[in-house]
């Protein structure tokens, strides 16, 4: 059994590293704060000890450096699962396979999100409120393979308060130069920032308020009936990471 497998399989164990995470215990407060037997925490304590995880000084139980970076990585992914678990079938059904790893990696950040659908006789629930946001919104993000028809003069409008940077595929900015090619030159001419990266296949629009973000199904349609949403500070810091990931390798247009 690897270290993994020994903390993964032991509620007890992952239990005792997240007291001993916090600051040394002696085995009668660890006794205490767990409401658990002397013996069997004993056992747990000798295992984490065996491994490298845990070490005695005196009468305390500590965690090493070891142990640290193991009760970190068990939470990531504990905090990634609780995450995916929150609305699974919306991370099942859509194609994620352009998000880079590092950035699965830390989808946690999402934090307490929100997934809008679209339902009776409501009409694209998720863009009416993603809308709102960045319409209010004084710093702007968007990194998208798809555009919609209200979407250039409402950029246009946006760029002439707001600090807005977008990154679509060439198919996006081809459309743009072909139907609105006056809507284009309004949003350069008010300091719209535009660049050009064809591995986008979401889209992801942030803001100093929020996050939104709208995916592909696996089908290869994009989801016109749902987005997710999320509020959290850590959330925006994602989207804005994300961003600034594509910027590096885009090209800016024209």
């Amino acid at each position: 059994m690897n270290i993994f497998d020994i903390i993964a399989s032991s509620n007890q164990r992952r239990l005792l590293l997240s007291l001993l995470y916090d600051n040394p215990k002696t085995l009668k407060e660890i006794v205490e704060l767990t409401g658990l037997s002397s013996p069997l925490i004993s056992r747990q304590l000798k295992k984490l000890v065996e491994i490298g995880l845990v070490e005695k000084d005196g009468t305390s139980y500590v965690m090493t450096e070891k142990g640290e970076i193991v009760y970190l990585a068990v939470k990531k992914f504990n905090d990634i699962i609780s995450t995916i678990e929150k609305d699974p079938k919306f991370w099942e059904i859509h194609d994620l396979s352009r998000i880079p790893p590092e950035f699965k990696l830390r989808i946690d950040e999402l934090g307490d999100y929100t997934v809008l659908r679209t339902e009776g006789d409501e009409v694209l629930k998720h863009f009416r409120v993603f809308s709102e946001i960045y319409q209010t919104s004084d710093v702007v993000r968007v990194a998208s393979a798809i555009f919609f028809p209200s979407h250039p003069q409402m950029f246009v409008e946006i760029a002439r308060k707001a600090d807005v940077e977008v990154i679509l595929t060439q198919n996006a900015i081809n459309a743009l130069e072909n139907s609105y090619h006056e809507e284009l030159k309004k949003y350069l001419l008010q300091g719209g920032r535009m660049y050009v990266h064809n591995d986008v296949k979401f889209t992801v629009i942030t803001t100093e308020k929020a996050l939104c973000m709208g995916l592909f199904l696996r089908s290869g349609k994009y989801d016109t009936e749902s987005g997710l949403l999320s509020y959290e500070k850590s959330a925006i810091r994602w989207g804005f990471d994300l961003f600034e990931h594509f910027k590096k390798e885009a090209v800016e247009y024209p």
